[in-house]
């Protein structure tokens, strides 16, 4: 039996009106009659509706007779099957979503902390130290200290090794303003050994056993605080060049 035949049947079992049928369907009761006449099934966008205006079960519809209880528990296994693999597909698909996600944080997280790490400087990562002699004996940047004075070998202090602390023979305590702004009272300053330095350059100096922080001129040694008067070098004095300054601590 075609599904056209079953549907009148239906309509006569329930005595449900043809008319009333196409209302709900939303078509003229001339296509009902065509579908008759040529017992064409309708289109299976009209099935459900159908179904719906019947209060039947769409097998009912299709197959002319009620379910059986097996085939009810069958379609209903089919039913729970295809929710459980829907149920699988969406976690699985959200498991992956949620992995994504994870991943893509976690990529965006170390990217941030590689930009974080070069641009701000690791100034709390551990530093490799060396030592270097210190003279406790300050040289004057005012009026000058006896550097010769000095018995034994000097103390050592634990300075970051740099390319500029590696360049150091000896450091020395400053005292006096006489080179300020450049060098402070208190300052440490490290000493490159030299026997001369040029002008201009800021070195150690020791002139008739007094030691200074100068920069070399010529036969004279400049303060560069303007308050204090340079210091004229004699035929008569003695001059001895300790080293070239070459920074602070």
């Amino acid at each position: 039996m075609s599904i056209i035949n079953n549907i009148l049947s239906i309509l006569e079992q329930k005595g449900l009106n043809q008319a009333a049928l196409c209302s709900h369907l939303k078509i003229g009761t001339s296509t009902m009659t065509t579908w008759k006449k040529r017992n064409t099934d309708p289109p299976s966008k009209y099935i459900v509706p159908i179904c719906e205006f019947l209060d039947v079960d769409p097998y009912v519809v299709l197959t002319g007779a009620p379910r059986s209880t097996e085939q009810k528990d069958d379609a209903r296994q089919q039913l729970m099957n295809l929710l459980d693999n829907l149920e699988t597909l969406i976690g699985n698909e959200r498991a992956q979503l949620v992995k994504d996600t994870t991943c893509t944080r976690s990529e965006q997280e170390k990217a941030r902390r590689q930009e974080i790490r070069h641009s701000v400087p690791e100034e709390s990562a551990p530093c490799e130290s060396i030592e270097i002699p210190f003279f406790e004996l300050p040289v004057s940047a005012g009026l000058g200290v006896d550097l010769l004075a000095q018995d034994g070998d000097p103390e050592t202090i634990s300075v970051p090794a740099t390319p500029t602390t590696r360049r150091a023979d000896f450091s020395v305590l400053v005292a006096g303003d006489s080179m300020e702004p450049m060098f402070s009272d208190g300052d440490i300053v490290l000493v490159e050994q030299e026997q001369e330095v040029p002008e201009g350059q800021v070195g150690i100096f020791a002139v008739n056993g007094a030691g200074y922080i100068k920069k070399a001129g010529r036969r004279k040694l400049i303060s560069a605080n303007k308050k204090y008067d340079d210091i004229s070098i004699g035929p008569d004095d003695s001059v001895r060049c300790f080293g070239l300054v070459i920074g602070k601590l």
